[in-house]
């Protein structure tokens, strides 16, 4: 890519200069090196992961490697490929139990370990407040990028923050521009978000990158976002946008945008969007993404895009013994707390996508919820349950990573043409996983427009909802606040008590009273009817 000059004085590109920030030198030429002629390597390659969500341990009976395998496969293909440099595409903190207790401390050990270049900023890293940025920077030897972040008391971006990372890789210079989601608004706590503005990120890329050309020689330019993306199932090859304001396509729109690397939506994802690669590796360092450019003397020659799945072989794969130890401190921080015994379950309760609306796991958890809070009816998003439970002893362990967000428990006494709306929002849900309820049978109609698809709901004392009948729900703090779009829920109150108790402190309690969870529960009963 040459150097594009703008028309403005020599002054003002001086002191632009001298006010950008430093070329990082990473990824040099060494004797596994295949190189140019003008001494440039032949090819410079960026791995990545994302929605790591805090998941350093191995699940030995899942697909999550854990940090120390994941550890082995980075050093191994950083070894293989010299010019390259390791990067996350967010949500890398909150999620299990040793994360969310070390505050993210276990991550940050992780990834300075594995010298993380950078990472642009997911959702969920705003779930224990803005002030923890400067913190994980510090311990992970990192910095955040995010063109689209506006701190609104200053209109800038965010002192925590840079817009992009220009990296001297193999002899070549390439940017990484770094986005978040303006899904960020409803998928992230409102009251930890409400400093900041999240802009089209299209826009900032194109204005981010109009400077850069102005400035420097760029020779390749990757956008490291948090953009949800899906692969389209017609087209496979296709890649597309998880949501319905089309951040992905208006992205690779922007000329000058030759990679993009996605997350946020937990998928495989490889193709391309009106020709620029998009890759995305899956979730909970299950993948790996890469991105490799291929240059010769005249400039950048081709971009290919993949995704090593690694959790296919993970029981093949050495621990990389640094990082196996770097967990093991925290484990012996924290292990005693996490290995208590919950419950016992007879048979696995399944929290797949592929189950539709109400899982087992979303069943029993509101089921949980409805009696520990003494309500009509449960309801919890389905994106705060994060895991399948496996038959067998029930940790506390297990219960931080089905439950990882410090939610509170909201109750809420609404009328019953209210409860009807929030229960509908729930159903068939697009851009957010389908909310999980218990306490009653609903009765509902796919021939009717959403919001007026429930026709009548059956509690399960036999009382049917009736709409001026005044009923007492519980539902979490986030969805109180409107996240995943339960914007009807606060105006609908005619009161409502807030806990401020993590309501996975109440699902404990109550499986803890179970004692044995039975095979039952794996088949939940027809709580959502279609008339």
């Amino acid at each position: 890519m040459k150097k594009q000059i703008s028309c403005i004085s020599i002054f003002l590109v001086c002191c632009a200069l001298f006010a950008a920030p430093a070329i990082r030198e990473m990824g040099k030429i060494t004797s596994a090196s295949e190189v140019l002629s003008n001494g440039k390597s032949k090819y410079v390659t960026i791995f990545a992961i994302n929605d790591f969500h805090g998941s350093v341990e191995e699940d030995l009976a899942g697909k999550n490697p854990g940090a120390a395998k994941l550890g082995e496969i980075i050093f191994e293909l950083k070894a293989q490929h010299p010019e390259s440099i390791f990067v996350s595409a967010g949500d890398n903190y909150q999620g299990s139990a040793l994360s969310n207790l070390s505050k993210g401390k276990v991550v940050s050990d992780f990834f300075k370990a594995v010298e993380l270049a950078t990472s642009t900023v997911g959702n969920h890293e705003f779930d224990w407040g803005e002030d923890m940025f400067e913190q994980w920077k510090k311990d992970g030897g990192f910095d955040f990028i995010a063109a689209n972040i506006i701190y609104k008391p200053t209109g800038k971006i965010p002192s925590w923050c840079k817009e992009y990372e220009l990296y001297r890789i193999g002899g070549h210079l390439i940017a990484v521009i770094g986005t978040a989601t303006q899904d960020t608004v409803f998928t992230a706590s409102k009251k930890m978000i409400e400093n900041f503005e999240f802009t089209d990120p299209a826009k900032a890329v194109r204005k981010t990158l109009r400077k850069l050309q102005a400035m420097y020689p760029i020779e390749a330019v990757v956008v490291l976002s948090h953009i949800g993306t899906h692969a389209n199932r017609l087209a496979p090859g296709n890649v597309v946008s998880a949501n319905d304001d089309d951040e992905l396509e208006n992205l690779c729109k922007v000329k000058g945008v030759d990679a993009v690397i996605s997350g946020h939506s937990h998928e495989y994802v490889k193709g391309k969007t009106h020709g620029v690669p998009v890759v995305q590796a899956i979730n909970y360092g299950r993948a790996v993404s890469c991105v490799q450019f291929k240059f010769d003397e005249n400039g950048l020659r081709d971009v290919a895009a993949d995704v090593i799945e690694i959790y296919k072989y993970k029981d093949e794969i050495t621990s990389d013994n640094e990082i196996l130890q770097i967990v093991a401190s925290y484990k012996s921080e924290y292990g005693t707390e996490l290995g208590e015994r919950v419950a016992f379950l007879e048979d696995e309760l399944s929290h797949e996508e592929t189950v539709p609306n109400v899982t087992p796991v979303g069943y029993l958890i509101a089921t949980a919820m409805k009696n520990a809070y003494k309500a009509d009816m449960a309801i919890t998003n389905g994106g705060g349950l994060r895991k399948t439970l496996r038959a067998g002893a029930l940790t506390v362990n297990d219960m931080w990573e089905l439950i990882p967000f410090d939610n509170t428990g909201v109750t809420v006494k609404v009328k019953g043409r209210d409860l009807k709306k929030i229960i509908d929002h729930g159903i068939n849900s697009v851009g957010f996983r389908a909310g999980q309820f218990a306490g009653g049978a609903v009765h509902y109609t796919t021939r009717a427009a959403p919001g007026s698809r429930v026709k009548r709901i059956v509690l399960d004392d036999g009382r049917e909802v009736a709409d001026e009948g005044e009923y007492t729900i519980v539902v979490n703090d986030f969805m109180f606040d409107g996240g995943d779009l339960y914007e009807m829920i606060a105006p609908a109150a005619i009161e409502y008590e807030n806990t401020y108790i993590p309501f996975r402190e109440a699902v404990i309690e109550q499986l803890r009273e179970m004692g044995t969870v039975s095979k039952g529960w794996a088949e939940i009963p027809n709580v959502l009817i279609v008339e």
